[in-house]
């Protein structure tokens, strides 16, 4: 298989897997359903140690050309245009399995997209890695389950080995949350 077919397969298998955890979240299973569904999963979990491969060749979270770069546990979201290390802007949505409770995104899960963003921006192409020194979310409005949602993220400045980073995540004319990050390149060796 080549790299582009594979690729294509992983977001294929991960759409599925955001869909089950949307549906997973949503329902409450009686018992057989219940035992039917442990069975599959654990068949499928041992298929897939299969084709356990080094951190370096993982497609998971590591591919910035696929929706949430990869991933099914973090929110869905797209970037529409990047300028990196600069500015990204795109669209996010919160599923089913992101509900905090009345309808609303849990908390935690806002500071995740701005972390991804913010490891975009930080940690694009042709920049030393770094890692987050701290982020902090400022709550505007609610965030609504399966909204469509606009982002914007981007640098403010850079000093030295530190980069402070910005972002705002809207439904339509509203801010509904506010980030700022700063962001440490890593010296030589760390890990």
């Amino acid at each position: 298989m080549t790299a582009e077919a594979s690729l294509t397969q992983h977001d294929a298998v991960v759409t599925r897997l955001r869909h089950f955890l949307d549906a997973l979240a949503s329902a409450a299973p009686d018992e057989q359903s219940g035992e039917r569904l442990r069975h599959d999963l654990a068949r499928w979990t041992e298929d897939l140690r299969r084709y356990a491969v080094p951190e370096s060749r993982r497609h998971y979270g590591r591919s910035p050309t696929l929706a949430s770069a990869g991933q099914a546990t973090t929110p869905w979201y797209v970037v529409d245009e990047a300028t990196p290390p600069e500015r990204l802007t795109g669209r996010a949505s919160f599923g089913t399995f992101f509900l905090g409770g009345r309808g609303a995104a849990h908390g935690g899960t806002i500071p995740l997209l701005f972390d991804e963003l913010f490891g975009w921006l930080a940690n694009s192409e042709g920049m030393p890695p770094s890692r987050t020194a701290y982020l902090t979310t400022n709550y505007r409005a609610v965030v609504g389950i399966g909204r469509p949602l606009t982002f914007t993220a981007w640098t403010d400045r850079v000093e030295g080995r530190k980069r402070f980073l910005r972002a705002e995540l809207r439904d339509g004319d509203t801010v509904c949350a506010e980030g700022d990050a700063l962001f440490v390149t890593l010296r030589p060796g760390q890990p």
